[in-house]
């Protein structure tokens, strides 16, 4: 123990689960953070336990969890995941299997670890560490429900959780009143912090000399990427660089290559605009202060970590739900932010280059009347402390 350290001891076994998406991730890692700065941690009583599944067609090992917790101080486990399909296929197989796996994996680390708690931020990898910690060894559960509308993994850990923590009030209907309490969305802390030094943050402080005439969007399909919005960026680029300073995130997908595709496009263009577009396959956590702080419009997924960042920061966006999610949840979210007058929606059927581009000319010159007293009320800035607050760690 360090001299001046306040902190009180953490004497209960905690286990933080979730993953799949970066959502999940994200939101797991600000309460693993919230945990770190209010209790003092011993060598063996903090887990986390994500998943060893990556995108379709990538082999297990390459999962986007432990590509993000990789860099974390804390103990990891990764267990073998496999999400429900809904059409028969040989996949679907495959992934029911490893479902099945997944509950022998998680009861043979719960069993070494003997948890007193487990916080859930939802995704498939959740269901067998969730139950198996119930029914097996009698621990406690909390789960932490990021999007407007809830997937069927969270409704199923929700029937066996002490309490349910919500981001958005929309989420009430799917719980018992009694254990749902709204806290919102814990939010990465590097958003907030307009610091860094890389390539991406050296480019963008030359965008900003010109932000004036040429005003700075950052485009993303989400942690993974998507390869349908950037196919429509590569299509639209001339046309939005000729108004417009462009941050494109393109994921690292090995099957559509869309970081080289839009290289390749980019190295087409005069010099005049390749000084005004730069593409890269993430954005780190040391890069993501100064984009957010400094960009005029976002256009990308409506995921649920996303939405409420966008809406915390207040940064008008174009949002592109995906539209095969579980109860359309993505399209919920996006709703949220534009019923605050944030956003505007465009499906995904509807997308194509010449939409979006007259879209973001539009939306960019747009007065925007933002409901502030609807905004302060859904995006809740310390939502962290209060998920720690509503859990019982004596």
């Amino acid at each position: 123990m360090k001299i001046g350290d306040k902190r009180e001891e953490l004497h209960k076994k905690v286990v933080i689960t979730g993953g799949g998406s970066g959502g999940h991730i994200s939101s797991a890692k600000a309460i693993i953070d919230e945990i770190k700065e209010r209790y003092r941690l011993t060598s063996d009583n903090l887990l986390y336990i994500g998943s060893d599944l990556g995108m379709e067609k990538e082999k297990p090992g390459s999962s986007l969890d432990m590509k993000v917790m990789k860099k974390e101080e804390i103990n990891q486990r990764y267990i073998r995941g496999g999400k429900l399909q809904r059409r028969f296929s040989l996949r679907g197989v495959y992934l029911f299997l490893r479902t099945f796996l997944g509950f022998v994996d998680a009861y043979r680390i719960l069993k070494r670890y003997k948890p007193n708690i487990i916080i859930s931020t939802g995704g498939f990898v959740t269901v067998p560490v969730c139950l198996i910690g119930k029914f097996f060894f009698r621990t406690k559960i909390y789960l932490h429900e990021q999007t407007a509308a809830v997937g069927l993994s969270n409704k199923i850990v929700g029937k066996y959780a002490e309490k349910i923590l919500i981001a958005y009030p929309l989420s009430e209907e799917y719980f018992p009143k009694e254990k749902t309490v709204l806290t919102g969305n814990p939010v990465r802390k590097e958003i907030l912090v307009d610091s860094g030094k890389s390539p991406l943050t050296e480019q963008l402080r030359k965008m900003i000399e010109h932000q004036e005439e040429y005003p700075i969007i950052y485009i993303s399909g989400g942690s993974l990427g998507s390869h349908v919005i950037n196919q429509v960026i590569k299509d639209s680029m001339i046309n939005l660089l000729q108004d417009f300073q462009l941050i494109v995130q393109t994921g690292d997908s090995k099957i559509t290559n869309d970081y080289e595709m839009l290289n390749l496009e980019k190295n087409k263009l005069e010099s005049e605009l390749r000084e005004k577009i730069f593409i890269t396959k993430y954005i780190g956590d040391n890069e993501i202060g100064s984009v957010f702080n400094n960009i005029n419009l976002f256009i990308g997924r409506a995921g649920a970590n996303t939405v409420y960042e966008l809406g915390l920061m207040r940064i008008p966006s174009i949002l592109i739900p995906i539209p095969w999610v579980t109860h359309n949840e993505q399209m919920r979210n996006a709703e949220v932010l534009r019923d605050v007058g944030l956003a505007r929606i465009i499906r995904e059927g509807e997308l194509t280059s010449e939409k979006l581009v007259m879209t973001t000319n539009l939306f960019a010159q747009e007065q925007r009347h933002i409901n502030e007293k609807k905004a302060e009320k859904i995006f809740i800035t310390n939502a962290a402390e209060k998920i720690v607050n509503n859990i019982n760690f004596s």
